[in-house]
């Protein structure tokens, strides 16, 4: 089973990952692990960016979002149009998928021959223009009301809301699951309710329609 290739900005890390193996390309898409603790209140999050912003633009947001408890959409939009601006003009064509949560995912292109240069220049752009920093606190704004620390745990009641997975589903069975076969276990990784609580919890999986559950 492949895991297509997909780039995700999210909990202020990049993870790239080519076409490989899901035991692959997977592990680096997961969160860390943790325990379900709490994170910090947001806004105290906020000033913790804010002291470690790189650009008055990542400021002027921060303060904003400090002020009001909240970061705009409007502010995210703006990071993210910043972000792709950078990619358009270090000469790389990606194609970007607005979710449900309103985040947006991102497709490398498919015919980058140098992969590490093109990592790099992601990673480059998305911490330079603001975007690692603000869409990992708008996204645990929006996709973590309860600050859990691990965000495995958020995809996990958000699977067990929607009866995809029994009540008794755990973190690590996750982790195991998205690491191994998601071909013939647990649940349909690829239906839109899997695919918002993933994405919940900054987890891309993308798999072709025959190698889907029950796909053959």
């Amino acid at each position: 089973m492949k895991v297509t290739r997909a780039l995700v900005v999210a909990l202020a890390v990049l993870a790239f990952g080519g076409s490989a193996c899901a035991s692959e390309s997977t592990r680096e898409a997961l969160p860390p692990q943790g325990s379900g603790a709490q994170m910090k209140p947001l806004v105290d999050q906020f000033r913790d960016g804010r002291a470690q912003a790189k650009s008055d633009f990542e400021r002027s947001v921060l303060d904003r979002a400090i002020a009001t408890g909240k970061i705009a959409p409007a502010d995210y939009e703006e990071a993210f149009s910043r972000y792709r601006q950078c990619i358009e003009d270090a000469g790389y064509q990606e194609t970007y998928t607005k979710l449900p949560n309103g985040i947006y995912r991102v497709t490398a292109p498919s015919d980058v021959a140098d992969q590490d240069a093109y990592g790099n220049t992601v990673r480059t752009c998305a911490i330079d223009r603001g975007l690692a920093s603000i869409e990992a606190l708008y996204r645990t704004q929006i996709d973590n009301p309860d600050l859990l620390a691990d965000p495995r745990l958020v995809a996990v009641r958000c699977l067990v809301k929607a009866g995809l997975v029994p009540t008794d589903y755990t973190a690590d069975k996750l982790t195991t699951f998205l690491r191994g076969d998601m071909s013939s276990a647990d649940f349909d990784p690829m239906k839109p309710e899997a695919q918002k609580c993933l994405t919940a919890a900054g987890i891309a999986v993308q798999i072709g329609p025959s190698e889907r559950k029950g796909g053959g």
